[in-house]
């Protein structure tokens, strides 16, 4: 609300105060966490497995080259500073956070099936083992 900034009151009154109503639309990419941007990054097999440089698409357009380690596991949050929103109140800029998901393929050629079995067969996989809870 702005005081005094409205239209002039009837009959020579004063001005009155005017109103301003803002409405943020929701964005199926990003979530605004006060002023900080997060949102999920979907990464293949081996990007996550070996490593790689991503390009992150930020909330202005632009692009962000990032790093991520060998080894990333889904669910990993990465921190890019000072990219998120400016905060109104002080001189402060939030962060831009992403979450890796490790996208698995669905359909695998003959010949990328035989690569994962070999793959498989050099890291002694075994299917994990489910642990018992308390009530059996």
């Amino acid at each position: 609300m702005l005081r005094n900034e409205g239209a002039p009151g009837q009959n020579g009154g004063p001005k009155g105060d005017l109103y301003i109503v803002v409405h943020i639309k929701h964005n199926p990419i990003y979530v605004r966490r006060e002023d900080n941007v997060l949102c999920d990054i979907p990464v293949t097999v081996t990007q996550a497995t070996l490593g790689a440089e991503l390009e992150i698409p930020m909330v202005d357009g632009t692009k962000e080259k990032f790093k991520i380690p060998e080894g990333t596991q889904t669910g990993t949050k990465f921190r890019i500073k000072q990219k998120g929103f400016s905060s109104i109140n002080r001189n402060y800029k939030g962060d831009f956070i992403f979450t890796v998901i490790v996208q698995t393929p669905k359909r695998l050629s003959k010949e990328q099936r035989e690569l994962f079995e070999k793959l498989a067969k050099t890291m002694n996989e075994q299917p994990p083992v489910k642990k018992k809870g308390i009530f059996g």
